[in-house]
């Protein structure tokens, strides 16, 4: 599939009922972890005490999961600022799995095409049962869409596009850290803070 050409990959109607269905699905998501706490407590109020033993690591995980959803729904809106930036570009063979298990996606610098930039995505708990982590491992994803500046940040996509993904060099969100000033034109950094990345 052949990706739109459009000034930005938020101009492609696609691209944006592909938004609008992520920002549904995170919604959902949110709202059923934060619900689940009613069913939790619903479920000790009806049944002894002793089952606390077994119900209260159960309350972990769901503290776990809300906390998850809640960073995953936060982050719509960012997904939507860098579409708006940045055109869709195709790049085969993007998706590999690393060393320590994570999905790893390689693509060229805007500004040196012979080097390669790395973003990683599946460091955390359980990122192991998510689409991108378990397709890659099984060499399921042959072409990604990437609209971004990898040594910044960007959305990785399953061409058409669907399966919308925020990846992000850590420097570039975490404040705690210093950003990137070399080795980028001052074109590229303001695009890149147009798009809500940290620029130095």
């Amino acid at each position: 599939m052949d990706v739109p050409l459009t000034k930005t990959a938020y101009d492609d109607t696609a691209t944006r009922w592909a938004w609008r269905r992520t920002a549904a699905f995170r919604l959902c998501t949110f709202l059923l972890s934060y619900g689940s706490f009613v069913l939790w407590l619903y479920v000790v109020v009806m049944t002894p005490v002793w089952t606390l033993w077994v119900l209260m690591p159960a309350l972990f995980v769901l503290i776990y999961v809300a906390m998850l959803n809640t960073v995953r729904f936060s982050g719509v809106l960012s997904l939507r600022r860098v579409l708006r930036v940045y055109p869709w570009q195709s790049v085969p063979g993007a998706a590999s799995t690393a060393k320590n298990g994570t999905t790893r996606f390689s693509f060229a610098d805007p500004e040196q095409p012979d080097k390669q930039v790395s973003l990683r995505y599946g460091d955390w708990l359980g990122s192991g049962y998510t689409f991108w982590v378990r397709k890659v491992r099984s060499g399921g994803v042959d072409e990604v869409w990437f609209a971004g500046d990898p040594r910044f940040l960007g959305v990785v996509a399953v061409p058409g596009p669907r399966r919308l993904l925020s990846v992000a060099q850590r420097e570039a969100v975490d404040d705690r850290m210093s950003a990137r000033k070399r080795g980028v034109s001052p074109e590229a950094r303001e695009r890149a803070r147009a798009a809500g990345a940290r620029v130095g």
